[in-house]
């Protein structure tokens, strides 16, 4: 839905008129006529309605204002006439050719010319070119390399130091890359091309630190029972299940989005459950029920309460290493 103008002046003429016979009392007691037949308020009337004719054209943005607003928008080196950005600086030349072009162009022209390249600089002005919040940069790491499958942004923090404290002034933005560049080790590649676009992008005092993901690794020992007419299979078809259950595991703990599940992979810094292990199993068709969950995590010191689950730091994703499973 495209916004309504704003009506910057909506006094007609006989507001002009109220306004202007209220005033005469002030501004001059001696006049006293105030009837239409009076000169002096025949020329009111006059003002009045050559007043109401500017007020209507206040309200009239023609074709030629908001081509100037897109000049404006877009800046010096704007090409009206191509829909794609000049990736070089136009010369003076060219810009006087198509200064030249646009004042010979005829109305309904410059209207179809305004109308093709308003929503080309909407779309523009909406492309983010700064990165300040922590979303702005998580968002331009992702476009900075294809290889870049997560990103995750820590404020005042300088990871390649120190881990835990806190640094003004610094931003700390860890990258996942994708499963194909990690085998084919171009991590290396995709944090520096993460650096390199966020670089110009950042504010003048911001200290960037582009860093790879730090992995907690996760191993699961857990016992299921299962449904009465699957405890007569085969060893074969239990070892199946036994698979079943570890890809079920490793799906829903793994770092990385998975389109064919729509999932978008274990958050940052998310703690792990005991409890969401146990539903997670439960729910699939062959397990009657789960009869205990073992979790360990190759950090030390990790536990929770009451065996409740693992902590994980804000800065950690989890990796699953090990599933065992006991039929």
């Amino acid at each position: 839905m495209s916004l309504q103008l704003p009506n910057l002046d909506d006094r007609r003429y006989e507001d002009l008129m109220a306004e202007a016979l209220s005033l005469i009392p002030a501004y001059a007691p001696d006049w006293t006529n105030h009837n239409p037949s009076d000169p002096g308020v025949t020329l009111v009337e006059l003002f009045a309605y050559l007043s109401e004719m500017l007020i209507y054209r206040i309200n009239r943005v023609t074709s030629g204002n908001v081509l100037s607003f897109l000049k404006l928008l877009n800046g010096t080196n704007w090409d009206p006439f191509t829909d794609k950005p000049v990736e070089r600086e136009l010369s003076e030349t060219e810009k006087q050719v198509i200064a030249q072009k646009l004042k010979g162009l005829p109305d309904d022209e410059l209207r179809r010319l305004v109308k093709r390249q308003l929503p080309l600089t909407i779309r523009r002005l909406r492309k983010l070119e700064r990165a300040v919040s922590h979303e702005d940069f998580e968002t331009l790491a992702l476009e900075a390399s294809p290889d870049a499958a997560r990103a995750r942004c820590l404020p005042r923090r300088n990871l390649e130091v120190d881990l835990e404290g806190e640094r003004e002034g610094h931003v700390s933005v860890i990258v996942l890359p994708t499963r194909k560049a990690e085998a084919e080790g171009k991590i290396a590649d995709v944090i520096s091309a993460v650096n390199k676009h966020l670089g110009p992008r950042q504010l003048l005092t911001t200290r960037l630190h582009v860093v790879k993901a730090i992995f907690v690794g996760l191993t699961i020992e857990t016992s299921v029972a299962l449904q009465p007419d699957q405890k007569k299979e085969s060893s074969r078809d239990r070892e199946n299940i036994s698979a079943r259950i570890r890809q079920e595991i490793e799906s829903f703990f793994a770092p990385r989005p998975d389109p064919a599940r729509n999932t978008p992979g274990w958050p940052f810094g998310r703690n792990i459950f005991t409890s969401e292990v146990y539903a997670l199993l439960d729910q699939l068709p062959f397990v009657d029920y789960v009869t205990s969950v073992k979790l360990t995590v190759n950090r030390p010191g990790r536990e929770l309460p009451n065996q409740a689950g693992i902590e994980v730091k804000p800065y950690e994703l989890v990796k699953v290493e090990n599933v065992t499973v006991n039929l």
